[in-house]
């Protein structure tokens, strides 16, 4: 595979994945196919967690489908990164930057999604052992998922900030040579909004709003950035 092929096989590879999994987000959020059960107001925490068990069993192939798709999105984003990185000449310290930013942003994401899918199969597939600690079982089990889901949102932050850099970078690489001058400030713009989606989830500000931003970024900003790429890339060595 050429390098110009690659760049275009792999940038097709990242938007069609992350399309796919923004879809099953939708899906889920929203509640399109599965709807979660009315829990009575004073509900303690035993007692929802045990009203939601069907429910999310139901739901789980689509949650596994928005998260496995958006995982092999990433991984489609590393074989982006050395496709890309093998248009740049080794003189050119960039090439390292551009390598290192993306790949790595594709690794970390992976990997976030791997993790995050593990624990939550791990509550879908035994939601507690009925032995006498059922109420103790269930709290455990909450906690943890909860320690999890935490450290999968700082993996996925430093993977969203590692992306920004990459793009940068890449719009500083291509833009006005091998992609238009418009690609690059789209490379820039779809950069600053990834960085706002970070800052405004590590703040917990926006509610609904940085929901729907994260969503627009992974869902038609990246994509948008990666189709543009894969249909006017020319494969033109740069030095």
């Amino acid at each position: 595979m050429n390098a110009g092929r690659g760049v275009r096989t792999f940038a097709f590879a990242t938007a069609g994945l992350l399309i796919v999994a923004t879809l099953f987000q939708l899906v889920d959020q929203l509640n399109l196919i599965y709807q979660p059960p009315a829990i009575p107001e004073g509900a303690n925490l035993v007692d929802r967690v045990l009203a939601l068990i069907p429910y999310r069993q139901q739901d789980w192939p689509i949650f596994l489908g928005a998260n496995l798709f958006a995982g092999l999105g990433f991984l489609a984003v590393v074989g982006l990164a050395l496709a890309l990185a093998g248009q740049v000449g080794r003189s050119d310290d960039r090439r390292n930057l551009l390598l290192w930013t993306l790949a790595s942003a594709g690794l970390v994401g992976l990997v976030g999604q791997l993790v995050l899918l593990g624990a939550v199969n791990a509550s879908i597939a035994i939601p507690y052992c009925d032995c006498g600690f059922k109420n103790e079982e269930i709290v455990s089990q909450v906690w943890a998922e909860m320690v999890v889901q935490s450290a999968v949102q700082w993996l996925i932050w430093g993977a969203s900030l590692l992306a920004a850099g990459g793009l940068v970078i890449s719009g500083r690489l291509f833009a006005g040579r091998t992609m238009s001058l418009a690609w690059g400030w789209w490379s820039y713009l779809t950069a600053a909004l990834l960085v706002v989606t970070v800052v405004l989830a590590y703040a917990s500000v926006g509610g609904d709003l940085s929901t729907w931003l994260t969503l627009a970024a992974t869902g038609i900003a990246v994509p948008a950035w990666a189709i543009w790429l894969g249909l006017r890339f020319s494969a033109v060595p740069i030095e």
